[in-house]
């Protein structure tokens, strides 16, 4: 439940809960205007508010770091198919070309190679890197509960607001329906003599004054509209009827209480706590790195390679079985002149069949997947770091140091919680005592207003004795409207300061 929700408020004031009073009679004849209570405002705000909804992507992410953390633990592969084409020319083997190591012109060729590969690598940080990331997630998640959190305050915030400017608009409308009346009641009283035009000319200043009133009122309304309207994320399209009402009640809880509650489940201090842990676990990471790490790699491989002139292979292979022959015929003639001589060999063989051309052009028939495979590779290694320029001491002491400043951050957030709760349980129960008091000052300025009004009806008074009750009377109303809602604020700054919904009930035994 958000701030201020179950709160009941007894004193109603009785005025129209129109926004955008300008536009409010024309809007009015037209359609019935749309209402909007406290709750609904914040479930609005929570599906709509930009700045909120990009802190709650953030969830997401933290999601797929912790996947992949756990995916770090399994096997990776990879498989790689390519395919190369060379140009018929001579080619250079560094500072030399074809020519000069006797190859010549080569022709061209379509070449292409498949690799498949497994690979695993093993540490002690991968092994902790999970436990990491759902620590990082827990503390993101914290984050956004606590962002969450803070939305639905400024939205009760903002919602009260919007709730003072309008009862604000009602109280300046009545001062002018007063102001009007003394007018009326003044110009009687000069008209049968029994006061001097100048009274009603003051009361035609002070009408003036009321109507000025009414109209800076009425903007405030409009502001604070806009405003409320900035929290919720949406553009309402209609005049909103703001239907939440509130009680005034004495606050009775105990302060030790409200500070524990505070102090155990406040969203702002959950999410430092999960910030505090998951910096706990980074030093555990970066300490890691001081222990050995395997890698293990296994690997397939082939290849095609194919001839794009079938006449080139078969003058290559026609070359090379002549000069085979020539060398059979130079090996008999050496043999023969030994004593004794040698017998000859068959030197017939060496001729190029249209079986063997048809044999060769096959095997060059092989792109692009007749591969040829490598032998089979694999690769285990366990490294140890011994010294990398203290890079790993830098790390540990800098995860170190985040640690001691989440603590920090921690131990700086209970203090001030413990201030706030304190602060605004106090300014709430002052609040409620000046309710009290301003209320009964609200009912003795009216009472004295209309004695006043009778009294100068009948000619006790002059109209200057009026205008001063009535300045009372507006004083007293204007101050009982500030306390009414610092009361109704202080309540929402309490809730906020414990972190909780409050109610009457809270903290008293069932």
């Amino acid at each position: 439940m958000p701030p201020a929700v179950r709160l009941r408020f007894h004193h109603r004031l009785a005025i129209a809960l129109v926004l955008a009073v300008a536009s409010a009679a024309t809007a009015g004849a037209q359609e019935t205007p749309a209402t909007l209570t406290l709750e609904e405002a914040i479930a609005l705000a929570r599906r709509n508010n930009p700045d909120f909804l990009a802190q709650r992507n953030d969830e997401r992410e933290a999601d797929w770091a912790v996947r992949q953390a756990y995916g770090a633990l399994l096997p990776g592969a990879s498989v790689s198919l390519g395919a190369q084409y060379q140009g018929k020319g001579s080619p250079r083997f560094g500072i030399f070309t074809a020519e000069d190591i006797g190859v010549g012109q080569t022709p061209s060729y379509l070449s292409s190679s498949y690799s498949i590969g497994l690979d695993y690598q093993l540490s002690a940080a991968s092994l902790l890197r999970p436990g990491q990331e759902r620590a990082n997630r827990r503390a993101t998640v914290a984050r956004i509960d606590a962002a969450e959190f803070d939305l639905a305050a400024a939205v009760t915030r903002q919602y009260l607001a919007v709730l003072r400017a309008r009862d604000g608009v009602a109280l300046t409308r009545q001062e002018l329906e007063q102001a009007e009346e003394n007018l009326k009641l003044a110009e009687a009283r000069v008209a049968v003599g029994a006061a001097i035009a100048l009274e009603a000319k003051q009361a035609a200043v002070e009408r003036g004054r009321a109507e000025v009133a009414v109209i800076e009122a009425e903007n405030l309304l409009r502001t604070e509209r806009l405003r409320l309207v900035e929290q919720i994320g949406i553009q309402l399209d209609r005049d909103v009827t703001l239907t939440s009402t509130f009680d005034v009640f004495e606050p009775t809880w105990d302060e030790a209480e409200l500070i524990a509650a505070a102090i155990d489940g406040h969203p702002q201090l959950r999410a430092l706590r999960a910030a505090e842990n998951a910096a706990s676990t980074s030093v555990k990471v970066a300490k890691s790195q001081y222990l050995p790490a395997l890698d293990f790699s296994v690997g397939w491989s082939g290849y095609t390679r194919q001839a794009m002139d079938d006449g080139y292979i078969i003058d290559q292979a026609r070359d090379q079985m002549e000069a085979r022959r020539q060398n059979c015929m130079a090996a008999n003639e050496l043999a023969s002149r030994l004593n004794p001589p040698l017998p000859p060999q068959d030197c017939s063989g060496f001729q190029l069949t249209a079986e063997d051309e048809a044999a060769l052009l096959a095997s060059n028939d092989v792109f692009p997947f007749d591969f040829t495979r490598q032998p089979f590779g694999a690769r285990l290694s366990i490294s140890l770091p011994i010294f990398n320029g203290f890079t790993r001491e830098r790390q540990v002491e800098a995860a170190r140091v985040a640690e001691e400043d989440a603590e920090y951050r921690l131990r700086s957030e209970e203090l001030r919680i413990r201030t706030n709760v304190a602060t605004a349980y106090q300014n709430l129960r002052t609040a409620y005592r000046t309710v009290e008091l301003e209320r009964r000052n609200k009912e003795l300025a009216a009472e004295q207003v209309e004695l006043a009004r009778e009294r100068y009806r009948v000619g006790e008074v002059s109209f200057l004795d009026l205008l001063e009750a009535e300045t009372l009377r507006a004083r007293a109303d204007r101050a009982y409207l500030v306390a009414l809602y610092s009361f109704h604020e202080g309540l929402a700054n309490l809730e906020a300061a414990v972190g909780r919904d409050l109610d009457p009930s809270f903290g008293r035994p069932e």
